[in-house]
């Protein structure tokens, strides 16, 4: 088992994606998706940059790996019904992220209006698009704690578990000891908190 690290910019519940009784990463972080393993955990913290620099070093979620699918799975999944985004629509639905997917029929990804897709005069954004389905796997986690804004600030001394963006993971000692005692990977306490980015009007004046 190895523990993934890494912080994040911006908070939307989208990715990850928290609700419905399942942490799901389908967007975003394609290097985590494509090296994390099932029964590893993944813990994400606020960072400097971005949104989140207001509640930097607060952690937002950890999730232990469950399984992993293709996006084309995990769109026929029924179990995931609810995570198609609905835009506009309760922001529970507006942060969605089942969206990629092929048909036959057609060529390339076909998607729907995401946080990733908010689509003016028609135009794709193509950065986001392309990093999320340069990895065709996404994680489910079913044991997680999900905080949003309200997690425990991460001590001094285990910040240095966050430093790299895109590292192979920790797999022991007694720094990554400490940090699981802090996430109580344990106890998993599924959704404990709104995501930190939900007040911001940039994200969701038009949902």
């Amino acid at each position: 088992m190895k523990t993934r690290t890494y912080r994040m910019d911006h908070d939307l519940g989208f990715a990850p994606n928290p609700f419905f009784g399942w942490c799901t990463l389908a967007c975003c972080k394609p290097n985590v998706r494509k090296a994390a393993k099932k029964g590893d955990i993944i813990v994400g913290m606020a960072g400097k940059s971005g949104g989140l620099k207001k509640i930097y070093p607060r952690l937002i979620f950890w999730m232990r790996v469950d399984d992993a699918m293709p996006f084309d799975d995990y769109w026929r999944d029924l179990r995931f019904v609810p995570k198609r985004p609905q835009i506009p629509g309760p922001r529970r639905r507006a942060v969605g992220d089942r969206t990629y997917r092929h048909e036959e029929g057609h060529e390339g990804w076909l998607f729907e209006r995401s946080m990733h897709y908010r689509p003016t005069a028609d135009q794709v954004d193509v950065g986001h698009v392309s990093a999320d389905t340069q990895v065709d796997r996404m994680l489910i986690g079913k044991d997680f704690t999900y905080w949003g804004s309200v997690g425990p600030k991460v001590p001094d001394h285990l910040i240095a578990l966050f430093k790299n963006r895109d590292q192979d993971g920790h797999e022991g000692g007694p720094l990554l000891t400490e940090l699981h005692e802090l996430i109580d990977i344990e106890h998993p306490k599924g959704l404990v908190g709104d995501p930190a980015d939900w007040d911001n009007p940039r994200y969701f004046a038009a949902a």
